[in-house]
């Protein structure tokens, strides 16, 4: 709840300390208050839990409705990252019936982050996150329905995972944690970045390796693995070895030839249409477009133990600042003060995303799961996906999605001792049931502050500041495509970089048929290019836009040649 790329205040870290800290400090006063009402409440969990079926759907309603009933108050996001308009790309793409889109004329006028426009126009990422987006869109008219489809799915494969290692009270508990921590205001639910996707599989694969070994979870270990492919392939890979080293273990003496039989006609049939995929997009079965991308403009860079990817030219500054900029992160390998710093912040960023204050005691006390033999293994598997993370230049919340599952064991074990200490006292019991009636509270007093937030009196700063972390506002270019959009025909828009322009707030993002598309973005080249591209485009209004200045004018061709012209 604490951890946004574009809203993170202080001011709303600091409030949900204060109610956990507040929690924690009636519960030491008063250990017995509310005894009968958190023994209601744990009865309905109890009753939930009776059956599996229940106690999964469950899981994936509670976060699903309660974003619903906030959409009048916390609409639909917009999208802010440059993954995430590639990744919209993908899903627009995929929504109309094809994997890639070819190349359009004048390509040079499209290349931007993370897109491809050679030897496709498409993404540069694996197809799992865009199907998600293309249903979404086909479904329901926007892509981000598929992301709160995916978002609620991956809650109740968390419930599924976690019941193979504890009771299903205690899993649907840990889902319902996880719900409110990142599941409702979470960067997950509220872009399309694309965390959920590889959560899933992440949870199919826990959940199945943590079962006994059969052909129905020999099918949702290979369905979780295949998803991680198409979504996180570093990530599959790790899960894939822990898979075979499981299942090895699992088949030494009992071998299920059912089962594996299924493993690996799930596996193959997936990876077949993965190369399927790579091969319209690429031309080359086996060449990933992540990896055409990278040579191309060497983003993203590469983890600390391999050699940065070197590109010498660059068709545009922007594309080339981020390169530089990627080149920073990568060369802080270079120094133990930069490595350090790098760390610090990469545990206050996981902190923020995963645990925030009311689960910090849970996780800590998370370290106790060496007790439990069937525990044990998954604290070997975390070292590799600790030792994965902490190499690379950098990490955002998405990049850890397939181990949420995993985290989640520790959080509801560490859970599980705390309502243990001092048990005669009851102050561990009291301590563990006010954190989670805290953390409802503050998700409650949140969602009717951004309800109430228009009737607010304009003196209330500090509401304001508090709400702040959890809008997502139209930016310059939202705010042009809406003003755009109200003027009959067709537009062409030039995007114009002044030298002060920050590399971050890319404008040239377009969807992925351009001829049928209202407005099209294109980046100025030469005079001649940008004159034969827009004469190629005779229907449409040329306009164009400085986004640094937030200029944004009405043109022609002749006047474009001859302003470009002018120019020195």
């Amino acid at each position: 709840m604490t951890y946004s790329i574009f809203h993170s205040t202080r001011v709303l870290q600091i409030f949900l300390e204060v109610i956990a800290v507040a929690s924690v400090m009636v519960a030491l006063m008063f250990p017995r208050l509310g005894r009968e009402f958190f023994r209601r409440i744990e009865g309905v969990f109890d009753s939930l839990a009776e059956t599996p079926r229940r106690a999964i759907l469950a899981a994936a309603l509670f976060p699903l409705i309660v974003r619903a009933l906030l959409l009048p108050v916390l609409p639909i996001p917009f999208p802010r990252v440059h993954d995430e308009f590639s990744y919209l790309l993908l899903g627009d793409t995929l929504a109309r019936g094809r994997a890639a889109n070819p190349t359009p004329p004048y390509a040079e006028h499209f290349e931007t982050e993370y897109e491809l426009v050679r030897p496709s126009y498409a993404s540069q990422y694996q197809p799992a996150q865009g199907i998600a987006l293309a249903a979404g869109k086909l479904a329901a008219g926007n892509a981000w329905f598929g992301v709160w489809l995916t978002t609620g799915l991956m809650f109740g494969a968390l419930c599924w995972a976690l019941a193979g290692l504890m009771p299903w009270r205690w899993a649907l508990f840990g889902s319902c944690l996880a719900a409110l921590q990142f599941g409702i205001f979470g960067f997950w639910m509220n872009s399309y970045f694309g965390g959920s996707v590889p959560a899933i599989g992440g949870a199919l694969a826990l959940g199945s390796l943590a079962r006994r070994f059969n052909p129905r979870t020999a099918v949702a270990c290979a369905g979780g693995l295949l998803i991680l492919f198409a979504s996180r392939p570093v990530e599959a890979l790790i899960w894939f070895a822990v898979a075979l080293a499981f299942l090895f273990k699992s088949n030494r003496r009992n071998f299920d030839k059912k089962a594996i039989a299924a493993f690996a006609t799930v596996l193959i049939s997936g990876a077949a249409l993965l190369a399927l995929y790579n091969t319209r997009v690429t031309g080359d079965p086996g060449k990933l477009p992540y990896f055409v991308y990278r040579q191309s403009y060497g983003t993203p860079q590469s983890y600390w133990w391999q050699p940065a990817v070197v590109v010498r030219s660059f068709s545009n500054p922007e594309l080339k600042a981020n390169y530089n900029d990627q080149m920073r992160y990568w060369q802080r390998r270079y120094s133990p003060a930069a490595i350090w710093d790098s760390t610090w912040r990469r545990l206050r960023d996981f902190w923020r995303f995963f645990a925030g204050p009311f689960l910090t005691p849970a996780l800590l006390l998370g370290a106790f799961a060496v007790r439990r033999r069937k525990l044990r293994p998954w604290i070997w598997v975390s070292l590799l996906f600790i030792f994965d993370h902490a190499t690379y230049h950098a990490w955002y919340p998405q990049q850890s999605a397939s181990e949420t599952a995993l985290i989640f064991v520790f959080v509801v074990e560490g859970w599980r001792v705390l309502r243990l200490w001092r048990r005669r006292e009851r102050l561990g019991i009291a301590a563990a049931r006010n954190l989670a009636a805290g953390f409802a509270m503050a998700t409650m007093i949140l969602a009717l502050g951004l309800a109430a937030g228009p009737m607010l009196p304009s003196n209330w700063s500090l509401a304001g500041r508090v709400l702040a972390g959890l809008k997502s506002s139209p930016g310059p270019r939202d705010l042009a495509v809406a003003w755009l959009q109200r003027i009959p025909g067709k537009h062409l828009v030039f995007v114009q970089y002044g030298t002060q322009h920050n590399w971050y707030d890319e404008w040239v993002f377009n969807e992925a048929d351009l001829n049928s598309s209202k407005i099209v973005f294109a980046r100025m080249c030469t005079p001649e290019s940008d004159a034969s591209l827009a004469a190629a485009m005779p229907d449409r209004l040329v306009w164009v836009a400085d986004p640094s200045r937030r200029f944004l004018s009405r043109t022609t061709i002749s006047a474009l040649i001859n302003d470009r012209l002018a120019r020195p």
